[in-house]
């Protein structure tokens, strides 16, 4: 049977932490309560490695499909790189709190030899440059097997991500430029996982099962939602769109795959947050692997098989929010990797409970369809644009809004800009010669107080993809952007009459293989709140995006090939010189590996008394001389480990895989370095004596990069 989690405290940092500051002996506990497995990797129980019975046999005699899944590491460098999301040029990277990775999904019709490949890394958004570089390494594999219209290439939109791997300037403002070896990493990462999913083909089983989930996620623009139609609203009442669906895989009466789409922003982490870590969305991928099929991410890294692969996406969560007292890091507590954790569960619960009930077998042929649009120069049809006549987008524009950022969600937002209409007069002021000059302008862009044309300094993707997948009778519509949850009915709907079936058989998936901001509803960009200021393309927007979807549906109804329009030519972009190791070199006094501070160790001599003791529920630490992270970015490989003496050899129980440790990393002087290991005791940790162990890498005067460890002084639990 599965390992179940128990609940014990977590100590997490904050800026004035001792894995921030580590020459700090006293630690500032934070209490949570936290859901967690004590699993035994690289040798772990049988029953720890157990997967969930499917709880309902699709009527299908044979399985329908050949599936393949795949999971790959695309941790990118934990040290001093701008972070992705929140636009926060003081969150830099100082370590790891859980390791990123990729899952891949081919799927195959076994009669037709048509295919469709689903990516989904623990990434804020799937970007231009690394779909590019991915399906030409793909062409380099596997010939015609992939192209532009099977290939789909999502993120789970984490914002405590490293960042610099995108082309277009804006959204590398906060890395100073791209880096290379954080891009290399996520490629590198989704093509293994390619790779191991073609290998893993096997007959399965699809089914796709609901359920709504109300207590996960919150309206973070209610006002601005509220100006919809009452046919719109009604149809959300809360203002949040609550359906988790869920594709599950199935094989010998065993579920071995899942990929959930719930509308949930993963801010659960603030901009305060400095370690690379996968949010609630990526705490429920954990969950559902390592907490019930007690996967090994460290065995797959070295071509191990997984017992289980789950993703977990995002709908139309742009203005949804996980923050579910609408402040930064609040709600239900006031602590964020507490609330990571229970906004995780609750989306994992929704997902795993979609077992016990009915699920839908999925039969049917497998098609794609995939289009670029110029979204500077669209036409919304009058079909969508409920004004009697069509409307055009036009340049992309920030408003003063987006600068403001969201005040639910936080980041970098200017103190002095607000959301709202009326919030920004100064720039409603400098605005209005502008639409005074440019009508076609101003019936795009009005209301919006103008920051800046991104679309006039080439800083934002203009032209993007929509794509949509045919699943049988499931539809998976991939938007290259953030929909709130009214833009996301309005876009299903549309495709769902295109096809001639009902809305509850389209699937929504944003930040898809592009990134171009948000899309609101007309309605609810003349409020212009934070989401309204970030529609860089106009008023238009969702109606324009109606259009192309519509067509994609007709098309795939009637057969009909798609043509799918020229994709972005790549943009020359600058290397980043910041987190490049040039050197590293411990203290005089110390070697790489030494334990500085932390927990005191057990004494050497057989039979003394214990001086070293952590109960369960409690944390130990261990801080040592190390070298900088970014020099293990290739080496797939946890840079922590804990371990359990089991007669005269150490067993690995946990890594930086979990969510119960973290490495923090630090500078001490020019090149000297320190990392802090920390571990929080699972509450069912079996008495034993335990320790932490660093593993890194370090770059001598000569450019040589060498292996270096450091074993932690053992401690007693119990």
């Amino acid at each position: 049977m599965p390992v179940h989690p128990t609940r014990h405290t977590l100590h997490r940092p904050t800026c004035d932490d001792p894995r921030t500051h580590p020459r700090r002996r006293r630690t500032r506990a934070v209490t949570a309560l936290l859901a967690l497995p004590l699993i035994t990797l690289g040798g772990a129980a049988p029953e720890a490695a157990a997967t969930p019975p499917a709880t309902t046999t699709p009527t299908a005699t044979s399985p329908t499909y050949l599936v393949g899944r795949g999971l790959a590491d695309i941790t990118g460098e934990p040290g001093e790189n701008g972070m992705l999301g929140y636009g926060d040029s003081t969150q830099k990277t100082s370590g790891i709190h859980m390791r990123q990775h990729a899952r891949a999904f081919v799927i195959v019709d076994p009669h037709t030899g048509t295919r469709l490949l689903y990516l989904l890394g623990d990434m804020l958004t799937g970007e231009s440059k690394i779909r590019r570089d991915v399906l030409t390494a793909l062409a380099d594999r596997y010939g015609s097997r992939y192209g532009e219209a099977n290939v789909m290439i999502g993120g789970i939109h984490t914002h405590a991500t490293p960042g610099g791997t995108g082309e277009y300037s804006l959204y590398n403002v906060t890395t100073m430029g791209t880096h290379q070896d954080t891009f290399t990493a996520v490629k590198d990462g989704l093509l293994a996982a390619v790779d191991r999913a073609e290998a893993d083909l096997a007959p399965t089983r699809i089914n796709v099962s609901s359920s709504a989930l109300t207590n996960a996620s919150v309206n973070r623009s209610r006002l601005a939602f509220d100006r919809n139609p009452d046919e719109l609203t009604a149809r959300l009442p809360d203002g949040i769109d609550p359906r988790s669906v869920t594709l599950t895989f199935d094989r010998a009466g065993a579920t071995v795959g899942a990929i959930n789409w719930f509308a949930v922003h993963p801010t659960s982490l603030t901009s305060k947050n400095t370690l690379i870590s996968t949010d609630n969305k990526g705490y429920a991928e954990w969950l559902w692997e390592r907490g019930r099929a007690g996967v090994d991410y460290e065995a797959i890294n070295q071509g191990g098989s997984p017992a289980m692969v789950a993703g977990f996406a995002i709908s139309n969560g742009g203005d949804a929010t996980a923050n579910l007292g609408l402040k930064p890091g609040t709600g239900p507590t006031t602590d964020q990797f507490d609330n990571m954790r229970i906004i995780g569960q609750r989306q994992f619960d929704a997902a795993y409970g979609q077992l016990k009930g009915p699920r839908t077998a999925v039969t049917g042929p497998l098609d794609s369809r995939i289009i670029y649009v110029d979204m500077q120069h669209a036409s919304a049809p009058a079909a969508f644009t409920r004004t009697g006549h069509d409307e055009s987008t036009c340049r992309a524009t920030l408003g003063a809004a987006f600068g403001a950022s969201s005040t639910e969600d936080g980041g970098g937002g200017a103190t002095f800009l607000a959301e709202g209409v009326d919030g920004n007069p100064f720039f409603a002021v400098l605005t209005k010669p502008t639409y005074d000059a440019d009508p076609a302008f101003r019936q795009c862009q009005s209301p919006k107080a103008t920051l800046f044309e991104s679309g006039a300094l080439d800083g934002v993707q203009t032209v993007v993809p929509v794509q949509v997948f045919r699943i049988g009778d499931v539809y998976l519509l991939g938007m290259p952007g953030e929909m709130t949850a009214g833009t996301g009915i309005r876009l299903q709907d549309t495709l769902a009459a295109a096809l001639g079936t009902t809305a509850d058989k389209v699937i929504l998936q944003g930040v898809t293989n592009a990134y171009s901001h948000y899309f609101t509803t007309p309605e609810e960009y003349d409020r212009q709140d934070y989401e309204g200021g970030a529609t860089i393309f106009g008023k238009w927007t969702t109606p324009t995006f109606q259009g192309v979807v519509d067509r994609l549906g007709r098309d795939l109804r009637d057969g009909r090939a798609t043509p799918i329009g020229t994709p972005p030519a790549p943009r020359a972009s600058v290397e980043s010189a910041v987190g490049k190791v040039l050197l590293d070199s411990p203290s005089p006094e110390h070697q790489y590996g030494d334990q500085i501070d932390g927990t005191p160790g057990l004494p050497d001599t057989p039979g003394a008394p214990t001086t070293a003791s952590v109960a369960p529920g409690g944390h130990a630490s261990a801080v040592f001389v190390g070298a900088h992270p970014n020099n293990s970015v290739h080496r797939r490989s946890s840079l922590m480990q804990v371990e359990r003496r089991d007669g005269d050899r150490w067993v690995r129980i946990a890594d930086d895989n979990d969510f119960a440790t973290s490495f923090a990393w630090a500078r001490s002087g020019i090149a000297a370095s320190t990392v802090t290991l920390t571990w929080a005791v699972p509450a069912d940790t079996p008495a034993g004596t335990y320790r932490l162990v660093y593993t890194g890498d370090a770059k001598d005067a000569a450019g040589q990069i060498s292996a270096i460890r450091g074993e932690g002084h053992p401690f007693h639990v119990g």
